[in-house]
């Protein structure tokens, strides 16, 4: 669970690998004063997992979701599951929302000349590896038609911010950014 939202964090650049400090409130639709569950920003500022309040009341969701331990059981041992529950937080879950954006927001600054470029460096960060061609002409061909459904021509696709956080939201959702090699 830590270690899937922190590589999101990681990966898009907003990870404050900062030590110690005060613990960051979740983010929550709704706060409720009268059982102190306040909401923190989205991102939790960046910081690492570790430093999210924990809450007997109303953990994480999106922590809770990737079977993050309940904090009033002792737990020896993690559970290992897949279910759909966590295929739908990486799919529709405001964090990796935010957090595809906020990358792309940075691919806006890079000197990418050509989308195969960007896509090399996106798959490097993610992965830690270089890319097959194979890979990079699939996500070259989706950020074509994100970009197109964007409303943005072949020539304004690499400045098409939207489509880049669609690409980057793919690449959160690939097996290979969940699993470790």
């Amino acid at each position: 669970a830590e270690s899937i939202r922190d590589s999101i964090l990681a990966v898009s650049g907003r990870l404050d690998d900062s030590l110690f400090g005060p613990p960051v409130n979740p983010h929550r639709v709704a706060e409720d004063s009268t059982k102190r569950l306040y909401s923190g920003p989205i991102d939790g500022d960046g910081r690492r997992s570790l430093y999210v309040k924990m809450t007997l009341m109303e953990p994480p969701k999106f922590l809770a979701t990737f079977n993050q331990p309940i904090p009033k059981l002792t737990t020896g041992a993690r559970d290992v599951t897949n279910v759909p529950n966590q295929a739908l937080a990486l799919l529709n879950d405001p964090f990796v929302h935010e957090m595809a954006g906020q990358w792309s927001e940075q691919l806006m600054r890079d000197d990418a000349a050509r989308p195969e470029e960007r896509i090399v460096g996106m798959l490097a960060k993610a992965f830690g590896r270089t890319p097959s061609r194979q890979e990079i002409a699939r996500l070259a061909d989706l950020a074509y038609r994100c970009a197109e459904l964007r409303g943005a021509d072949s020539e304004e696709m690499l400045h098409c911010q939207e489509a880049w956080a669609d690409v980057a939201h793919s690449i959160f959702n690939l097996k290979e950014f969940i699993y470790v090699r």
